[in-house]
């Protein structure tokens, strides 16, 4: 046999250096490979591919930042693992041939990425969990089929809403709960989400529901157009994705449709519903549920309750309620009968009732301010507009002026005709814009009429106490025997609510002492006493107070005045005592002075119990008028607090004839 020939040294060679180039670029081809896999398996390879970019962003803005994309788009496992690493390979040959461009982005999170050993796994556990201003149940929502269907984890967290990276997707929840059902009626019940541990008995609330489950009243009472839309789902949406007449014709399989959307594919829910919204409602034609009648009827309460219309008011000062999307049957529900039947009398009118039985007692004494201050204010300024009217038709310049004056009518207008109750704040800044428009009026017009400034409270001092009492600085109560007014107070001196006011033991207690009055009201000497002691002056100097002609005192006929006594040596003012009367009189006159003061407590004693005994009888009108006349002393003496010392002979005289007649009377009747 043939000996075959020898392997020359330079062939050996040769085939040598070709093995070990084969293997050196296996060995980088396994290397670039292994890398490739692994680079494009990263989360920032996503963004490599420009379609991408928004998810990425979305992703690196989102709590899950930290988590690698495959973690949660591939279930956990080994073969998910591998899946992962070459998928991202055929994504760059999808990306470099152009077939991306065929489809749209699409992924499916399997419930496996959500629940896996480290991340949501306990999730079911946890029990309520808050989200928003409700509680949600995570174990409510998978341990029980809902409508009927089975839901995902993507159910409720989407890939990406609105640019937020699997975040809740508020749509889906209102779909499920509110889409009408006959089979799951109470999915739209409001307690199911809005429970009453977080709405009632929590003092620090915008408004406190208590009364709400006192009353039993409906969510809807106040409440109304909170759900829009029906989630119907249009044939056409199944053509955004399919075109096979077979899978077309079981369009109406609900069944069929959810299992193969939600259970086996994730899809998710608004792909194929048309939207629920749940919210508050801030259109006034839709929350006004009476202009479905009164058709253009309550355009000035609109004007009102929205804040928004009227003229020079720039800024929209909406009512709270109107904010909170409160429907105009919340408080108009009165004109209905228990039985929800019109009844046929002012079915618009609403009561004070309808206020407290919300707010609680005392708010219709709020409601009632709100009225007396708007009735002053607008007779005040309807004085304005009507002497501005002539000064302008009689002048030279009437267009320019004519149209502002046009101007603050309309402002007038809407809150006589809208009612200010819609909005005491917004009421108050309209006609405070109307009386700059009327003297801008003016002022275009050349007229040396000037009328003067009262600009509403709410702009010049505005606090807290002003959300419900606007309007106060109009409002006098009597205080200490005389009248109050507010408006010197707050708008002149600007003092604050808290001056004479508390809300530490019981809200608005007045905390304001005749010495506190007086630690401002006394600092001038020279300021005119009857300004707050009209009583006290007139007993002193003579006239006609509450039905009785009262005659001069005998230091007021010889020339005395209230400084005579009422100020000290430091020229200070004072409530004087018996010392007073001693400077000018002598000592003897400390005795006068306690004797007078006795003297005139013990006859009021004896008058009052005259009309205890009178009180036990029967009246007819002359002996009613008596009685009047007495009790008319009693107070004046009791406004004065000087215990006779004012006009000592007028008081003696009148308490003793007024105590005898009245003892004379009863005497008669029994």
């Amino acid at each position: 046999m043939a000996e075959r020939p020898p392997v020359l040294p330079a062939k050996k060679a040769k085939r040598k250096k070709r093995l070990r180039f084969a293997l050196i670029t296996l060995g980088v081809l396994l290397v670039l490979f292994a890398v490739s896999v692994e680079v494009t398996s990263r989360s920032s390879f996503c963004s490599s591919c420009h379609f991408m970019k928004p998810f990425y962003q979305s992703w690196q803005e989102s709590e899950h930042r930290d988590v690698q994309c495959k973690v949660c788009h591939y279930p956990p496992g080994l073969r998910s693992k591998i899946r992962a690493k070459m998928e991202g390979l055929v994504m760059v040959g999808r990306y470099w041939t152009k077939l991306y461009l065929k489809s749209k982005p699409w992924a499916e999170i399997q419930d496996a990425s959500c629940l896996q050993s480290g991340c949501h796994d306990k999730r079911l556990l946890e029990g309520p969990v808050p989200f928003r201003s409700i509680v949600f149940d995570h174990q409510a929502h998978f341990a029980d089929l809902k409508r009927g269907k089975e839901l995902r984890c993507t159910s409720c967290h989407s890939q990406i809403v609105q640019g937020e990276h699997i975040t809740v997707t508020e749509s889906s929840c209102f779909l499920c709960h509110f889409k009408k059902s006959d089979a799951h009626p109470r999915n739209a019940d409001c307690a199911l989400c809005h429970r009453k541990d977080e709405l009632a008995g929590k003092p620090d609330a915008r408004y406190e529901h208590a009364a709400v489950y006192e009353k039993s009243f409906s969510c809807d009472k106040c409440h109304s157009h909170v759900i829009q839309g029906d989630g119907a789902v249009p044939r056409e949406n199944c053509y955004k994705c399919h075109a096979e007449r077979e899978r077309l014709e079981r369009y109406g399989e609900t069944d069929h449709m959810h299992r193969m959307h939600i259970s086996a594919n994730k899809i998710e829910c608004d792909l194929c519903h048309l939207p629920i919204r749940h919210r508050i409602i801030q259109d006034i034609e839709t929350v006004a549920d009476c202009q479905t009648c009164h058709v253009g009827s309550h355009q000035a309460m609109k004007i009102l309750f929205t804040g928004r219309g009227g003229k020079g008011v720039d800024q929209a000062v909406p009512n709270v309620m109107y904010e909170k999307g409160l429907s105009c049957k919340g408080c108009h529900i009165f004109h209905e009968t228990p039985g929800g039947r019109l009844v046929t009398s002012e079915t618009l009118t609403s009561a004070a009732a309808a206020c407290e039985s919300c707010h609680g007692r005392g708010f219709a004494r709020i409601l009632q301010n709100w009225k007396r201050a708007t009735a002053s204010r607008l007779a005040d300024l309807r004085g304005v507009h009507k002497r501005a009217a002539a000064e302008i038709a009689a002048g030279p310049k009437k267009e320019a002026a004519q149209t502002l004056l046009d101007e603050a009518a309309f402002n007038i207008g809407v809150v006589d005709q809208g009612k200010s109750v819609h909005n005491m704040a917004y009421s108050q800044e309209l006609l405070g814009a109307a009386e700059e428009k009327i003297r801008a009026a003016l002022a275009a017009a050349g007229s040396s009429y000037v009328p003067k400034a009262s600009p509403p409270l709410t702009r010049e001092a505005p606090n807290t106490c002003l959300n419900c009492h606007a309007g106060i600085e109009e409002i006098v109560v009597p205080s200490f025997g005389m009248s109050f007014p507010h408006k010197p107070h707050l708008v002149g001196r600007k003092l604050d609510c808290a001056k004479c006011h508390s809300i530490t033991r019981r809200h608005g207690e007045f905390i304001a002492t005749k010495a506190s009055c007086a630690a401002c009201h006394h600092q001038d000497p020279a300021k005119e006493c009857a300004a707050c002691h009209g009583p006290q002056k007139t007993l002193y100097e003579g006239g006609t107070l509450a039905g009785l002609t009262i005659p001069k005192d005998i230091m007021a006929e010889a020339g005395a005045d209230c400084a005579a006594c009422h100020l000290d040596k430091d020229m200070k003012i004072v409530r004087p005592g018996a010392g007073a009367c001693v400077a000018c009189h002598g000592e003897n006159y400390k005795k006068t002075f306690e004797e007078w003061r006795a003297t005139t407590l013990k006859l009021a004693a004896e008058l009052r119990a005259a009309l205890h005994e009178v009180y036990k009888q029967p009246l007819d009108e002359a002996a009613k008028a008596q009685v009047k006349s007495a009790e008319a002393l009693l107070r004046l003496l009791e406004t004065d607090g000087s215990s006779g010392i004012h006009n000592y002979v007028f008081l003696e005289e009148a308490l003793t004839a007024a105590a005898k007649t009245v003892r004379g009377t009863a005497a008669m009747k029994r």
